[in-house]
């Protein structure tokens, strides 16, 4: 039963992870100079965005039912850190490598995370890219406690319409988790939302986003079809 559970959590994240990224999506087909494109196009991002957040809401409540019901949380079960020596790097790097390494400046759009490395440390067995947002968080954390907590009041994480990406308060965020340092982040986030605040919260923690590379698991129906 528990490993049927795992599996019905693995798929409402991924799920959630692809509803989110499919306006991206939709504004790629969009012709801004087709008056009719734009305004059905619009249109369709503004109901589905309503749904959406119905759904999350929905989801969320469901996954937290089965990881309390059941005490499992598949999310953290196969995640390894790992401070890479010298002795160690080219092997952790065979670990990591489904593929090739992938940098903050490319398009995640319905791909999966399995590991990273920032600096020293390197992460595998990541599912989703909430969870490689919560791990990136409580690595800056550690190298500066001082510079982190006061992320909630930085006016660059916070939108023009003034939704913040981080709080101390849950109830302040559409979805938010809460990080070791107590701080909660928005995790309702598309894996190019995500992409992007990590590429900003280096430069923020004056660290290069070079510096940090991603593994990807394997594309599934890739590999079908190849």
């Amino acid at each position: 039963m528990q490993t049927k559970m795992k599996e019905i959590l693995d798929n409402l994240n991924n799920l959630q992870e692809n509803l989110l990224s499919l306006p991206e999506d939709m504004l790629l087909n969009i012709d801004p100079r087709d008056n009719e494109s734009l305004e059905q196009g619009i249109q369709f991002i503004q109901t589905y965005n309503e749904n959406l957040d119905q759904f999350v809401d929905s989801a969320t409540k469901i996954a937290d039912q089965i990881k309390t019901h059941f005490s499992i949380n598949p999310e953290e079960e196969e995640i390894e850190k790992e401070l890479i020596t010298e002795q160690r790097q080219d092997r952790t790097i065979r670990e990591l490598d489904k593929t090739e390494p992938h940098t903050l400046d490319e398009n995640f759009t319905y791909k999966r995370p399995y590991g990273f490395i920032l600096g020293d440390t390197a992460f595998k067995g990541i599912k989703t890219w909430r969870k490689l947002l919560v791990l990136v968080l409580d690595e800056l954390n550690e190298k500066d406690s001082n510079r982190f907590a006061k992320l909630p009041q930085e006016e660059k994480f916070i939108s023009n319409r003034g939704n913040p990406l981080f709080s101390k308060e849950k109830h302040n965020l559409r979805e938010g988790k809460r990080l070791k340092s107590g701080v909660y982040v928005e995790v309702n986030l598309s894996a190019n939302d995500i992409r992007k605040n990590i590429k900003s919260l280096l430069e923020h923690f004056q660290l290069s986003s070079a510096d940090m590379k991603i593994y990807l698991r394997e594309d599934r129906d890739a590999a079908l079809n190849g």
